[in-house]
């Protein structure tokens, strides 16, 4: 499976397959804190858990970064108010 890629410009959390993209995208609303907006995977890449692994891959840089975080994607809230450590930094 291949690599997810970060683009800190367009601020997306990228993984692309068979042509595919599945996605992460979040908004810095202000220094040291980052808003996940959406993440979409489409249906032909569905049952592979990219959608879990955008989501640890964009929480894996929000504690290396040492932000906070919030989200409106209902996916990504889910699984930060499942792990314990993720939840710790919403604000």
């Amino acid at each position: 499976m291949s690599a997810i890629t970060h683009d800190e410009n367009h601020m997306r959390y990228s993984h692309y397959e068979d042509g595919l993209e599945a996605y992460l995208t979040y908004e810095r609303p202000r220094t040291g804190h980052r808003h996940i907006t959406h993440t979409i995977v489409p249906g032909e890449l569905g049952g592979k858990g990219l959608g879990k692994r955008l989501v640890t891959a964009a929480m894996e840089d929000i504690i290396a970064a040492g932000e906070t975080v919030s989200s409106s994607c209902w996916f990504a809230t889910a699984l930060i108010e499942k792990t314990p450590e993720w939840a710790a930094l919403r604000v």
